[in-house]
């Protein structure tokens, strides 16, 4: 693709390197607030996917969750994307070692679309809104004390501020921290596949996202989520492989929840590996960059909810370069502006640890059935999973000592039962 032209001295250009949920809401919430200046910022995207080819693969599962619905119509002024929504979520059932809880909210559900679809349907608005839009890759850039030089495949530009939304791409990744002082955040790994057990097995196995929380493995989470024709399952980790997929694929809860051809269907599987942040970046902001999305890591450190914090990075990047323009200034409001998110982090992390520990000992089964007989603490449990709410404001909700007390001591029971289990002598 030919170099867009350039009309406007580098003072005035921005470059978003990468157009995916955090790219894209960030280059059409810039375009929409500085199109009426004269001379008009110039931004330019660069990607190296061709999302309108929808040919590559995306770990993300594709799960939209509210309020991004609202966010999309009244922020970013683009309707939500029914027409690629595959499902409706209406619960999640959440599985301990020896338990099972369904957990049915009271708030909008979420919804569930192949996320190649939803980084198109991104990509062509961005292109709609007259966003000079570079298809390949960046390569390398260099920081001067006055701009960036950004060199490409295609085309070379001279910016004054590089927004950074290319997730954890490694070769970015290398980029950045070789010309800068970022270095990415810390991060899950994640395997990824897909199981087709035909039309009649979708049915069957309804609208709920199944959650595994298990001790028996060396992994986080697993998931199975439902789709149009397919279930989506993966799980995550530290160190997960192909290896830990097989044993989770194999353990009776989870064969339990996947309908009867999975078994057929099981040496065909194929697997695909990602990764998503846990913790923030270091320095996500600096002398002619700012980092967004997936790169900042200013996502729920348990439950991700990725394309909510993406595009609640872009826009409030936009936003504060828009306000403040291309300062120091701009970069430190565009952190307060995400304070919504940041402020979560320390609840997400203890969430995160308590509830590895839980499982990593046997103690998830008895707060699972605390679960079933507490009310406040279904309800703190469904905000949890579905992201629905934040961990600040359900912590705040759910702070009773008699609940907490009461929960400890059924997850105690629960452990005491589960090795009182374990001493009986099988049958002959």
């Amino acid at each position: 693709m030919p170099c867009p032209k350039q009309s406007l001295p580098a003072s005035h250009t921005v470059v978003i390197i990468g157009c995916g949920p955090a790219g894209a809401s960030c280059a059409l919430r810039l375009k929409d607030l500085t199109s009426a200046r004269t001379p008009p910022l110039r931004i330019i995207v660069y990607e190296g996917k061709a999302l309108d080819r929808k040919s590559y693969f995306n770990q993300c599962l594709g799960v939209l969750s509210p309020p991004l619905d609202k966010i999309m119509e009244r922020e970013l002024g683009i309707p939500f994307p029914w027409p690629i929504i595959q499902r409706k979520i209406e619960g999640y059932i959440i599985h301990s070692d020896r338990n099972v809880l369904n957990l049915v909210g009271e708030q909008a559900p979420s919804y569930a679309c192949r996320r190649v679809e939803f980084d198109n349907y991104l990509f062509q608005k961005v292109k709609e809104a007259g966003v000079e839009v570079v298809q390949a890759r960046v390569t390398d850039i260099d920081f001067s004390p006055d701009s960036a030089m950004v060199y490409s495949e295609s085309c070379n530009v001279r910016a004054d501020v590089v927004i950074g939304a290319f997730g954890l791409d490694d070769g970015m990744t290398r980029v950045f921290e070789r010309s800068s002082r970022y270095r990415a955040p810390q991060f899950l790994s994640s395997v990824v596949t897909k199981l087709h057990p035909g039309e009649l097995a979708m049915e069957g196995f309804g609208n709920n996202i199944h959650a595994f929380l298990t001790g028996s493995l060396p992994l986080e989470f697993g998931a199975i989520t439902p789709k149009g024709n397919h279930l989506s399952i993966n799980i995550a980790g530290e160190k997960v492989d192909a290896p830990t997929m097989d044993r989770f694929l194999g353990l009776p809860g989870v064969r339990a929840a996947l309908p009867e051809p999975f078994r057929r269907a099981l040496p065909e599987l194929a697997y695909s590996k990602g990764k998503f942040p846990t913790l923030p970046a270091k320095a996500p902001l600096g002398e002619h960059y700012i980092m967004i999305g997936d790169a900042a890591g200013l996502n729920r450190p348990f439950k991700g909810k990725g394309i909510n914090s993406a595009i609640t990075t872009g826009l409030r990047a936009a936003e504060a370069i828009a306000a403040f323009g291309l300062t120091r200034n701009a970069f430190e409001q565009y952190i307060k502006g995400c304070c919504e998110l940041t402020d979560d982090i320390p609840y997400g992390r203890l969430l995160r640890t308590v509830a590895n520990r839980f499982a990593k000992y046997g103690l998830l089964d008895g707060v699972l059935e605390a679960a079933k007989r507490e009310p406040a603490l279904q309800k703190a449990m469904f905000n949890i999973v579905s992201g629905q709410e934040t961990y600040k404001n359900t912590w705040k909700e759910t702070r009773n000592i008699g609940l907490l007390l009461r929960t400890f001591l059924a997850s105690l029971r629960g452990r005491w039962r589960k090795r009182d289990h374990s001493r009986i002598p099988p049958l002959d």
